[in-house]
């Protein structure tokens, strides 16, 4: 499956190992490769990616201190446990930060671009009936990123990018986890089509809707 992880290699290839370390790893938080509370020892870490501990540590520190793991002993650095109310917060930064995102993006996307959201789309909606969370996960952040992409604000970018990573654990953990509202399941077919009607309005409504399902669930479990 072609994911955005892909469409950066060439680009990674010509940066600092470390640097490809963290993107790597960066990556894999976002689609909830790691569990929350697991932990990242640099020589696991090295030994998985075939490189020395140094590069490994550096990507592990940078990724601590942008608070998208934690610092623990032995060496080793940990994705942070579940917090509801802390999760629950920050998605609701990021279905404000994405509805805007959104809103920006809409006029910019070419009919090409918008075609791959709706296949998408399509294809996420398959994935629910087959229940394949793992190709789900995948094509959620191609969708997501795809829009946030096109909106032309590289700090807006940034922030959603950074959020992502420090939810993505949680994110996958509940798609794996529990059913999907069925209102809920559609709503990427919807912002598709917002978006191809250039009804920047209601695209972005539609992507606060989507991202506050999470917001919504995170709260319930803090009762």
């Amino acid at each position: 499956m072609r994911h955005r992880k892909n469409s950066n290699l060439k680009r990674l290839a010509q940066t600092p190992l470390s640097d490809q370390i963290y993107q790597n790893l960066k990556w894999s938080l976002t689609i909830g490769e790691y569990e929350p509370g697991s932990a990242l020892s640099i020589r696991k870490v090295a030994k998985k990616m075939g490189t020395s501990a140094m590069p490994v540590r550096e990507a592990l520190t940078r990724l601590a201190s942008e608070q998208l793991l934690q610092s623990a002993t032995n060496r080793s650095y940990r994705v942070a446990d579940l917090e509801p109310k802390r999760v629950a917060d920050q998605f609701f930064v990021r279905a404000r930060l994405e509805g805007i995102a959104t809103m920006l993006a809409t006029p910019n996307m070419t009919n090409g671009q918008i075609d791959q959201l709706e296949e998408l789309a399509r294809q996420m909606v398959e994935d629910i009936e087959k229940d394949d969370n793992e190709s789900y996960i995948l094509r959620n952040c191609n969708f997501h990123f795809a829009i946030y992409e096109a909106a032309g604000n590289e700090e807006l970018f940034w922030t959603i990018e950074r959020l992502w990573a420090q939810t993505g654990p949680f994110l996958a953990h509940i798609v794996r986890d529990q059913d999907m509202p069925e209102d809920w399941q559609t709503l990427h077919t919807e912002i598709a089509k917002a978006i191809r009607d250039r009804d920047a309005d209601r695209a972005a409504q539609l992507m606060e809707k989507d991202i506050s399902w999470s917001t919504h669930t995170f709260k319930e479990m803090e009762r």
